[in-house]
């Protein structure tokens, strides 16, 4: 895993894009979902704001860029697709974005937009909140709540 979190490291750091997360995040912790890394360049992370239980209230935010040869494209919920959208415009790095915001039943809604080289979607469980995003600056932060999280899993020895 720790071989892992080095590549995605090194993919970071050389990656001319931003990866984002929510500015003003109204749950927490934020921590490292997934990464992708293609021969080792960024192709997409996900960012969990909240718990890992998509039963309660959180927001997972995924950055990814389209590669060469690769059709990436995360993971929607279920009950999202046949749900209406709406055209909104959110804050990204302090400029306004347009948006597609789709509200599902119970609660869930799937926000995507396209800023610049990089797509942007956001998904979650409850009050939507404040939708504005900023780059990550931080990663080892992100990394260190999943290792946290992570070992909250194993039984103690």
């Amino acid at each position: 895993m720790e071989d892992g979190y080095a590549k995605l490291a090194r993919a970071f750091a050389a990656d001319p894009d931003p990866v984002y997360q929510l500015r003003a995040p109204w749950l927490a912790p934020c921590t490292l979902g997934e990464s992708h890394t293609v021969n080792g360049s960024l192709q997409a992370v996900t960012l969990i704001h909240g718990p890992w239980t998509t039963g309660e209230p959180h927001i997972r935010v995924t950055t990814w860029r389209d590669l060469p040869g690769q059709d990436f494209v995360p993971d929607v919920p279920d009950d999202l697709p046949a749900a209406a959208p709406e055209d909104i415009g959110i804050d990204v790095d302090g400029s306004v974005i347009p948006a597609t915001l789709v509200r599902g039943p119970a609660g869930s809604w799937l926000l995507r937009a396209d800023p610049g080289r990089v797509h942007l979607l956001a998904s979650g469980r409850g009050p939507i909140g404040d939708l504005s995003f900023e780059p990550l600056t931080d990663l080892e932060a992100v990394v260190n709540a999943r290792r946290v999280f992570l070992a909250s899993l194993l039984p103690e020895a």
